[in-house]
């Protein structure tokens, strides 16, 4: 596997995470803390041409479930 498709593997893994994830937590504030570090160490494997991609499909997959990168909600 090379490292982009490795990148989206792991991307998709935390997108398909997230619906279940939001919806099993009871405080939504549990939630940032234990995105962020996934995050992170998504961008940390990807290699550096990729990382502006992998920042993209993060924020992303926020958008799609309401979220912003900042931690707050869309309006």
């Amino acid at each position: 596997m090379n490292g982009r498709e490795r990148l989206n593997s792991e991307l998709e893994r935390l997108a398909d995470m997230l619906p279940e994830w939001r919806e099993r937590l009871r405080h939504e504030a549990q939630f940032w803390p234990q995105f962020t570090a996934l995050a992170e160490e998504i961008l940390a494997i990807a290699d550096p041409e990729d990382r502006e991609y992998a920042q993209q499909r993060i924020d992303d997959m926020l958008a799609t479930h309401g979220l912003r990168p900042d931690g707050s909600a869309l309006q």
